[in-house]
C-alpha cells in the first residue's frame, strides 16, 4: 500500500494531523496539548521526559501503532518515537543542540551538518577518542593510571558517584594525548569552590534545558569560560609538551593558532565554550556510565561473578569487562532518557506503507529509556544481563564494540536521537566503553568491593539519569 498524508489543518484546537495513519495522543488541554503538563510533571515534579511519557500513555500507544505517535507541545507538532529505527536523515533536522546551542559557542553539536567546519572540528575528537589504534595503544598505560587512582582511595569509604566521577576526571587528565592536564588535573577543579559546580553541573544544565524544555535551567552556565580559560593556562606547560594527538592543541589548529598563553587570551567567549564542553564531555558521561555500571553490578550478583569469573581466567575478562560497561550504557544510560530534535523544513517519512510528510519545525522525540528495552532485541530487556549485549553482537558481524558503529541502532546513548546513519553519534563513545572497561578490570582484579545502599531506580529532578542511591563503595586489596 502506497499513499501520502500531510498535516492536518490546526484550528483553536489541536486535533489529530495524520488521522488514520499515525495515531494520535491528545493532551489534557485542548489548546496546548501536553505542554502545561509535561512542564508540571518534568519541572516542577522532577519527573525524568521518559517517565511523563510512560504515564501518559506515550508507550502503550506507539506500540500498537508501530513505534509512533503525535501529539502537540503547545504549538509544536511532535511525533514520539519507542523504537530506536531512524526515521529521518541528519540534513533534515536542525542542529543536535539548537535549543542550548549558546552554552556550547561554536561546539560541532551547535552547527549544520552541512557548515563547512564542523567535520574539522569532529575530526580533532574522533581521530584520538575514536580511533581503535589510539585506544589500543594507549590501553597499558591508561590502566597504570586507573591503578594509581584506587591506590590513593584504597580502604575509604566513598560515595560511589564520588568514585566513578574522580576516577574518570583523573584518568582522562593524565592519559597522553587526550588532554593532558598533568599540571592541574580535573580532579582538582572538581573540589574547586570557584569552578565545582560548572565542572560537575554543565551538563545536567544543559540536559534540563533541553529534555524539560526549561531555558530558565541555565544559571551560572557562562562559568563554563572562566572554567576553561583557567584549566589550559593552569596546564599550559603539560599541553604544550602532549604529544601531536592532544584535542586541546588539535581544537587551536582549527582555530587557526598556535598554543600559547597569548592565543589562549585571544580566544572568544564562543570558542571557550566550545573548547570546555569537549572537556567536560569527555569525563562528565563516561563517569555516569561508569556508575551506572558498578551499581548494576553490585546490584546483580549472577553478572558480579561473572566478571570475577572472567577475571580468574574462566573467560575472556575484555570481552565480559565491555559487554557490561555496555549493558550499563543501554539499561541507565548517560544522557537524559528521552531527547528530541526538530525538523528544518518539510520532510517524509513513510509509516506502516504510507508517505507522510511532516512540517518544518516538527519536533522528532526519542524515548530513548523505552526504546533501549525493546524486547525484539534484547533477550532481557529489563534486566542486567551481558547476553542482551551479547545478543545483538550476534545477531550481526563484528565484537561487542561493532555494536558501537554509526549504522547500528539497537541501543542509544551517543545520538539525541537516530538518524540514518548517524553522522553525529558521539565522536568519543569508543573510547568511553573502553575506558570504563579497564576500570571495571582493575577494580574487580585488586579489589575486594564492598558496597552498600544502591538503589538502581531513577532519581527525581535530575535531567540526567542517575541512581536515586548511588551508594558508598570500600575497595580492600586483594591478599597476594
Amino acid at each position: 500500500m502506497s499513499a501520502s498524508s500531510r498535516a492536518a489543518p490546526v484550528g483553536r484546537s489541536r486535533t489529530a494531523p495524520f488521522p488514520g495513519i499515525i495515531a494520535h495522543l491528545a493532551g489534557p488541554d485542548p489548546d496546548g496539548g501536553h505542554e502545561k503538563a509535561f512542564h508540571i510533571a518534568t519541572v516542577e515534579q522532577g519527573m525524568d521526559a521518559s517517565a511523563y511519557f510512560e504515564q501518559a500513555g506515550f508507550p502503550a500507544l506507539a506500540e500498537r501503532s508501530g513505534g509512533l505517535c503525535s501529539f502537540w507541545l503547545g504549538a509544536n507538532l511532535a511525533l514520539y518515537q519507542s523504537i530506536n529505527d531512524p526515521l529521518v536523515n541528519d540534513s533534515d533536522l536542525a542542529p543536535s543542540i539548537n535549543a542550548n546551542a549558546d552554552l556550547f559557542g561554536s561546539f560541532m553539536g551547535a552547527l549544520d551538518i552541512d557548515d563547512p567546519t564542523r567535520a574539522g572540528r569532529r575530526a580533532v575528537v574522533e581521530r584520538v577518542l575514536g580511533s581503535a589504534k589510539f585506544i589500543n595503544a594507549m590501553e597499558a598505560e591508561a590502566s597504570q593510571i586507573i591503578g594509581e587512582y584506587l591506590a590513593k582511595v584504597e580502604g575509604r569509604e566513598l560515595p560511589m558517584d564520588e568514585f566513578a566521577l574522580n576516577l574518570t576526571a583523573y584518568v582522562d587528565s593524565l592519559v597522553p594525548g587526550v588532554l593532558d592536564f598533568r599540571n592541574v588535573p580535573l580532579t582538582d577543579y572538581l573540589d574547586s569552590d570557584q569552578y565545582g559546580r560548572i565542572a560537575r553541573s554543565f551538563f545536567e544544565i544543559a540536559s534540563e534545558v533541553i529534555s524539560k524544555l526549561s531555558p530558565e535551567a541555565i544559571k551560572d552556565a557562562d562559568l563554563i569560560v572562566d572554567f576553561t580559560r583557567d584549566v589550559l593556562l593552569s596546564n599550559f606547560a603539560s599541553i604544550a609538551t602532549a604529544p601531536s594527538s592532544n584535542m586541546i592543541k588539535g581544537q587551536f589548529t582549527q582555530y587557526g593558532y598556535a598554543f600559547s598563553p597569548e592565543a589562549i587570551g585571544r580566544l572568544s567567549r564562543s570558542q571557550l565554550k566550545e573548547l570546555g564542553t569537549i572537556i567536560v564531555a569527555t569525563y562528565d558521561t563516561t563517569a555516569l556510565s561508569l556508575l551506572w555500571s558498578m551499581a548494576y553490578i553490585e546490584t546483580t550478583p549472577r553478572q558480579r561473578d561473572r566478571l570475577i569469573a572472567a577475571l580468574a581466567g574462566k573467560e575472556d575478562a575484555s570481552h565480559v569487562a565491555s559487554a557490561l560497561a555496555l549493558e550499563a550504557v543501554r539499561l541507565g544510560g548517560s544522557n537524559p532518557t528521552a531527547l528530541w530534535r526538530q525538523t528544518k523544513h518539510p520532510v517524509t517519512i513513510r509509516h506502516s506503507g504510507i508517505v507522510v510528510e511532516l512540517p518544518a519545525g516538527t519536533m522528532i522525540w526519542l524515548d530513548r529509556r523505552h526504546a533501549n528495552r525493546d524486547a525484539h532485541s534484547f533477550p532481557c530487556p529489563h534486566a542486567f544481563d551481558a547476553r542482551n549485549i551479547e545478543q545483538i553482537t550476534r545477531n550481526a558481524v563484528g565484537n561487542t564494540t561493532s555494536t558501537l558503529a554509526r549504522n547500528r541502532y539497537e541501543i542509544n546513548s551517543f545520538s539525541m536521537i537516530n538518524a540514518d546513519r548517524n553522522p553525529r553519534k558521539c565522536p568519543g563513545r569508543l573510547f568511553a566503553v573502553r575506558l570504563q572497561a579497564l576500570a571495571l578490570i582493575e577494580i574487580y582484579r585488586r579489589y575486594d568491593v564492598v558496597t552498600s545502599d544502591i538503589d538502581t531506580s531513577l532519581a527525581k529532578h535530575s535531567a540526567m539519569p542517575r541512581p536515586r542511591r548511588p551508594g558508598t563503595i570500600i575497595l580492600h586489596a586483594k591478599a597476594g
